[in-house]
């Protein structure tokens, strides 16, 4: 009797250490955010679509500031040539052959970047998950061997592109192994995985993924990494659209 007293009581013990260490929602956000916490980024990456027709690349340069401004530039491809800037809401975009600046706001965000399943939102936003979103654990699930978390995130707000968002968080380093951009209604719009991570000074970062349109599925983007440095110096005047000709 007393060895079964014993027992119970270390596994009482162990168990109220588990819940212990066991992880709020917001502390898992917390944590998946802070691999976007830099100051600047700068990345070179290519992207892959295969369709119907083949395979299409496109190479592009991208620079970030923590308040989401970014800056893209086609390097090679179809749109070799054509600035892609995002100003806060919205996005300005400039090809050399054109006169004037094209602007696009709210919906048109989710539009296709450079021809891929990619969207606007998709590589030029950076808004903080936690502050933004309301998220509910469902539990752990396995994504390509990895134990993950599992959660679905819900906007605080409707001026948020992805009104819900189905995430599967690394429980060990946690970054974004798989993600499910849903619509206002609850229609599922894009999926994408991330098959590969390497580690930054303190930052872990997907290098290879791909995404998938799940309204049209008639192609798939690779996305590879091949450059990537984080908190360096970028001049201010780098995201002004006065700078988009040079």
């Amino acid at each position: 009797m007393k060895k079964l007293c014993i027992f119970m009581i270390t596994a009482i013990i162990a168990l109220s250490g588990s819940f212990a260490d066991a992880l709020s929602v917001e502390q898992i956000m917390a944590k998946y955010d802070a691999n976007d916490n830099f100051k600047t980024c700068r990345m070179k990456a290519e992207l892959s679509v295969t369709d119907k027709f083949g395979t299409t690349k496109t190479t592009f340069e991208s620079y970030q500031q923590k308040n989401s401004n970014t800056l893209i530039i086609v390097a090679d491809g179809p749109d070799a040539g054509q600035k892609i800037l995002r100003l806060e809401n919205s996005v300005y975009l400039y090809y050399p052959d054109a006169e004037e600046l094209i602007r696009l706001q709210g919906s048109a965000l989710k539009d296709s970047i450079m021809g891929s399943d990619f969207s606007y939102e998709d590589l030029t936003g950076n808004d903080s998950t936690l502050e933004n979103y309301t998220g509910e654990l469902l539990g752990t699930e396995k994504i390509d061997g990895f134990e993950c978390y599992h959660l679905m995130l819900t906007a605080k707000t409707k001026k948020q592109l992805y009104q819900k968002q189905e995430l599967w968080i690394d429980c060990s380093m946690f970054v974004g192994r798989k993600e499910i951009m849903y619509s206002a209604s609850g229609k599922a719009l894009s999926e994408s995985i991330m098959t590969e991570f390497k580690k930054f000074g303190k930052y872990y970062i997907g290098t290879k993924g791909r995404m998938v349109n799940l309204l049209k599925k008639s192609s798939v983007t690779e996305m590879n990494i091949t450059f990537i440095e984080f908190d360096i110096p970028l001049s201010d005047k780098l995201f002004s659209k006065d700078e988009l000709a040079w």
